[in-house]
């Protein structure tokens, strides 16, 4: 027969002695009931515990409606009346005498409402307590296994069908957690021995409430925290938001390669990166943490290529063009100047670049280029414009003395390498122009008239320069 016992606040002190020191089951009226056990009732007392004598019930995620029962790892029960009733028993609870379950259903209200919600068992307990968003024994384990406390093997849990297991290694177990799925609480067979951290002496563990003594005596491994920010294009400032104490070794990793020339003491620092993808991360060993904490985040860079872009203008008169580059990020990268797909001048940019480029263009179509390939652009790019150098044609002429015959002059910028034709009303007579001509047209006008002499030439369809004198014979 199981041992009942009412708290009431006042005589909380009374009882406790009586259940801790009597086990005369008569002292207390029999009654029937079932206790189950629970990992998440432990969890939600040592979290109440861990707020203080002053908490207030209104603070809480949920109350329960009460009474409520709770069972204690020597097989007696309370009913808890109150809320100060549950303080008491919260706080009077020992390593030789502390709560293990309740008895279910139980009537809650959660924060805000004024409807009771019925929780039957243990999994409907800890899906409202994981729906608080407050951490589950389980999430205290995992944060806190290896760096505070190690298993002492063997050890023995029950699975999600409350079969017995047994463990003998880290990977065994590790293996386990995971196959039970993410609700799983680690259920133990105490008792069972752990060593402690920090110089990890085995110690017997034979309740949930006895396991959370050493979680929160537990200092464990500092919460790391850092940001990223983009400067420029390549640039990336990095800024740890952690306390870096005295002791403590910290280290800067990218893709699991250690950075040795970056020296974290808690200030920002700057790096530059290539595109891809980067896995950043820094891990900090403590002397209570001494396996080490490490938090990674994911750094994805770019490919961040310049928009290049020049303008240009023709010297009057002449096929002389002169380029001018102007591009954000001009100073910071170097890039060559094209013709026609031929490299004429090389890295200019930069510091010390002047950005012109000025180059004499043969008549007809062009492709003027600036092209670079700077660290955050690996492929490279290029920017163009395609030039029609069109001539614009001039000839003089000069006559004879008082003869009809007529000398013309061919003057225009690019002569030397455009092949034009001389025509007379039309009529083409003279091939001229190019390497070899002699730009130089003799005519006599042998009938009395008006004369069109002309030069003309097909650069391409978009230039077609020509240029026309006219001559009167009387």
């Amino acid at each position: 027969m199981k041992t009942i016992i009412t708290y009431l606040g006042s005589v909380f002190v009374f009882l406790l002695t009586m259940v801790s020191c009597v086990n005369d089951d008569s002292f207390f009226p029999d009654e029937t009931e079932t206790i189950t056990s629970s990992i998440t009732i432990v969890t939600i007392f040592n979290d109440i515990n861990a707020k203080g004598a002053t908490v207030s019930e209104n603070e809480l995620c949920f109350r329960f409606d009460y009474p409520i029962v709770l069972g204690y790892n020597n097989d007696s029960s309370i009913r808890i009346d109150n809320f100060q009733g549950l303080l008491n028993a919260i706080s009077g609870q020992s390593a030789n005498f502390n709560i293990t379950g309740l008895q279910f259903p139980v009537e809650i209200l959660i924060k805000g409402s004024n409807n009771l919600f019925t929780v039957k068992d243990e999994t409907a307990l800890l899906q409202l307590y994981k729906e608080c968003e407050l951490d589950t024994f389980r999430d205290d384990f995992v944060s806190l296994f290896r760096q505070c406390f190690k298993f002492d093997y063997p050890v023995i849990l029950l699975n999600n069908e409350k079969e017995e297991q047994t463990f003998n290694d880290d990977e065994t177990f590790d293996s386990f957690l995971r196959d039970q799925g993410i609700i799983y609480q680690p259920d133990f067979k105490f008792p069972i021995n752990i060593l402690v951290a920090p110089d990890f002496k085995s110690t017997t563990v034979s309740t949930y409430y006895e396991f959370y003594e050493v979680i929160n005596k537990c200092v464990g491994c500092p919460d790391i925290r850092f940001d990223i920010k983009l400067l420029s294009n390549n640039s990336y400032q990095f800024t740890p938001d952690f306390e870096i104490k005295d002791g403590y070794e910290v280290f800067f990793k990218i893709n699991g390669e250690l950075i040795t020339d970056v020296v974290l003491n808690g200030g920002v620092f700057t790096r530059e990166f290539l595109p891809g993808t980067y896995d950043i991360c820094i891990k900090i060993i403590t002397p209570d943490c001494a396996q080490g904490n490490t938090v990674c985040k994911e750094l994805v860079v770019e490919n961040s290529c310049p928009n290049l872009q020049f303008e240009f203008e023709k010297e009057p008169g002449t096929l002389q063009y002169n380029f001018t580059a102007n591009f954000i990020g001009i100073n910071e990268i170097q890039y060559d100047w094209k013709v026609d797909n031929q490299v004429v001048e090389v890295g200019d940019g930069g510091a010390n670049g002047d950005n012109i480029f000025s180059t004499y263009l043969t008549p007809g179509v062009h492709n003027v280029c600036i092209t670079a390939t700077p660290p955050l652009c690996p492929d490279g790019v290029e920017f163009c414009k395609e030039i029609l150098a069109c001539p614009e044609f001039f000839i003089t002429q000069e006559q004879q003395g008082v003869s009809n015959t007529y000398i013309f002059y061919a003057d225009f910028p690019g002569m030397q390498d455009l092949v034009y034709e001389w025509k007379v009303n039309d009529d083409i007579l003279e091939q001229d122009g190019g390497p070899g001509g002699d730009n130089t047209f003799t005519f006599e006008f042998d009938i009395a008239g008006t004369y069109e002499v002309c030069i003309f030439s097909e650069v391409t369809v978009d230039c077609s320069p020509s240029y026309c004198k006219t001559i009167v014979i009387p």
